[in-house]
């Protein structure tokens, strides 16, 4: 039963699902780069983020995987995880060009860009140390609504506490899937959390 749960919280936080996520919580806050953004202009960004930066990049990792070009399915092997990434750089860099083409708030693009610095970030790593991007995709998650709160100087305890909560059910999937240590799971969490995060507070 436990091992079921930790697949479906696996599936539904898969690292692509998130910058969706992250966009659906931005353009539904009560605050003033939301509420100035007419409901269609918000579903014109919200089906740029999931295509790009989901639909894309997992179509083609299925690809690679029929064409071989990676030999794990669940990317599980850390060799077969760099194509993958230099995909996601490209795809989430190109979503963060077009958002800001668009001239909408800052706020919008403050996650894609560090998003694609953290997929950097990570990329890295990976060539010496397999760390978990499940972890770091939800800790920037947990970034972001922290640095929303310093940003817009009012304290979202809900989110946070969400997002923490996300965070803990994610880690405890990844460690109960065998998938990551303790160590890679925290490394993940905070390497995701502090980059996104960062960027709010230099940009703030």
């Amino acid at each position: 039963m436990e091992k079921r749960l930790a697949q479906v919280i696996s599936v539904v936080f898969y690292p692509l699902f998130v910058p969706t996520y992250a966009f659906a919580i931005l353009l539904t806050m009560p605050a003033y780069f939301s509420a100035l953004m007419p409901a269609a202009a918000k579903w014109m960004v919200i089906g740029i983020i999931f295509l790009l930066t989901c639909v894309i990049p997992t179509l083609s990792f299925i690809l690679m995987i029929k064409s071989r070009l990676v030999q794990s399915k669940y990317l599980s092997n850390r060799d077969d995880r760099t194509i993958p990434y230099i995909v996601t750089i490209i795809f989430f860099y190109l979503t963060f060009y077009i958002l800001k083409k668009l001239q909408i708030s800052p706020v919008y693009y403050y996650f894609v860009i560090g998003a694609t610095m953290l997929n950097v970030i990570i990329m890295g790593i990976n060539f010496f140390w397999k760390i978990s991007s499940h972890m770091a995709s939800v800790g920037a998650l947990a970034g972001m609504t922290v640095g929303l709160s310093y940003f817009l100087g009012t304290f979202y305890f809900g989110l946070i506490a969400l997002s923490l909560l996300i965070s803990g059910l994610t880690g405890f999937a990844r460690l109960k899937l065998k998938e990551h240590t303790p160590a890679q799971v925290y490394a993940g969490f905070l390497v995701g959390f502090f980059t996104i995060l960062g960027l709010f507070l230099v940009r703030s």
